[in-house]
């Protein structure tokens, strides 16, 4: 995993386990690895599938500069990754929208549009646990403006979304 996020370690304190991870870190996990992997692609010419298969045959529950991470969901992480490729455009517009007109840097717009596509598209979900979730991503690679600039969008994006 790129950066110094700690918060899904096991030895960190913060979704750290002994044994089993909760089926709720596993989904935290998810959004934090498919925001990882939109990234990455954006960074890189590889394709979803190309991240998936990274994700799962070279980081997936491994030890991660000296931290054993836990495992994301796999179908959430497919979901996104895929979900989050096949609309690229439309999810584009919506932040590029709610942002008006500015774009934002790559790690901070795979935030946002992992968040978006999840939001337009798991409405079993409720929105706060989503945008929550995304916020702490946030604040896992930036200060706090940028993470209430997630939030923001996100927030808007639902009142959109979900009426």
């Amino acid at each position: 995993m790129f950066g110094n996020d700690k918060s899904l370690s096991r030895s960190s304190g913060g979704l750290g386990f002994m044994g089993k991870p909760s089926k709720k870190a596993r989904l935290i996990a998810a959004r934090l690895t498919a925001v990882q992997a939109v990234y990455q692609m954006a960074m890189s010419d590889m394709s979803d599938k190309e991240a998936y298969q990274d994700y799962v045959e070279r980081r997936m529950g491994k030890d991660q500069e000296g931290d054993d991470y836990v495992p994301a969901d796999l179908e959430l992480f497919s979901n996104i990754l895929s979900g989050v490729s096949k609309n690229r455009d439309e999810l584009r517009d919506m932040v590029l929208g709610a942002l008006n007109g500015k774009k934002p840097e790559p790690l901070l717009q795979s935030i946002m549009f992992c968040g978006v596509y999840e939001l337009m598209n798991h409405a079993d979900i409720d929105a706060p646990v989503i945008i929550n979730d995304y916020v702490n991503v946030a604040h896992g690679f930036y200060d706090q403006s940028q993470a209430d600039l997630v939030n923001a969008v996100l927030d808007r994006q639902s009142k959109n979304l979900r009426v």
